[in-house]
């Protein structure tokens, strides 16, 4: 029994060449795994996460490298030593749950995702997020859960075209995604499953009152859907009220007294 939170990136780096090479970098338009794919630092094994019959996940943010234009790189040096420091590669990144894929367009069809300008990583001073996953994405016991990223700058063509860089040192990040999630498994993954049923959403301090309130009550004669659904409206209202006090509450809790 635990709740574990848990951090995964993937990151693309340059090869020590000029870019030209058609099997280190992703052509503009393809959708690649950050688990399985062919670039980058993939997981061993190369699978896609499988979540177990006993665990249950939360995944909270997502995000990717930020940039546009492809003509909006940092160069160093003079030729033939000109060095690439950084490149906008115009990267998407979607969530795929089994066979179904998280953003779609409206005509519910296959879509790229989110965009590292609007959620991006690494963050900096110049490139606040405007995005966030809300409300978190569930992924149950027994379904895959899979990363995808789009490029849609082509590495190949800005080397082979423009010309503008002789290197590409193997520490001049390309592309990167980050992924931040919440892993429950055994009888914090089965309190998981019960919240759902309840429309209580899934947090840590959710399950955790979950839990005080089963052994308060040592999971006796009071086990009906109407007692526990007010105890957890309560405790919601009660962090709320919590999160209004700090001044660290979500724009759409203020409003109305609880």
């Amino acid at each position: 029994m635990a709740i574990r939170k848990q951090l995964y990136t993937w990151e693309l780096y340059g090869d020590g060449a000029n870019g030209s090479s058609l099997t280190n970098y992703p052509r503009a338009g393809e959708s690649h795994s950050i688990f399985y794919g062919d670039f980058g630092a993939i997981q061993q094994g190369g699978q896609t996460g499988l979540v177990k019959e006993n665990e249950f996940v939360v995944i909270e943010k997502i995000r990717c490298t930020p940039g546009i234009s492809p003509n909006n790189f940092v160069i160093e040096g003079v030729a033939p030593n000109r060095i690439l420091r950084s490149w906008s590669p115009n990267l998407f990144v979607n969530i795929v749950i089994d066979t179904t894929n998280y953003y779609q367009d409206p005509q519910n069809v296959w879509a790229s995702g989110v965009s590292g300008t609007a959620a991006p990583y690494p963050r900096e001073v110049q490139d606040e997020p405007y995005y966030d996953l809300w409300p978190p994405v569930y992924v149950l016991p027994d379904q895959t859960v899979d990363i995808r990223y789009t490029f849609y700058n082509d590495m190949f063509l800005s080397a082979t075209t423009g010309g503008s860089w002789d290197i590409i040192p193997v520490t001049t990040l390309v592309g990167a995604v980050y992924v931040d999630y919440t892993l429950y498994d055994g009888t914090d993954a089965m309190m998981c499953r019960q919240l759902m049923k309840l429309g209580i959403p899934i947090t840590v301090d959710s399950v955790e009152n979950y839990r005080r309130l089963l052994l308060k009550q040592k999971g006796l004669e009071t086990d009906t859907f109407q007692h526990y659904l007010n105890m957890m409206e309560n405790e919601r209202k009660r962090k709320a009220r919590e999160r209004k006090n700090q001044g660290i509450a979500r724009h759409t809790e203020y409003g109305g007294d609880e």
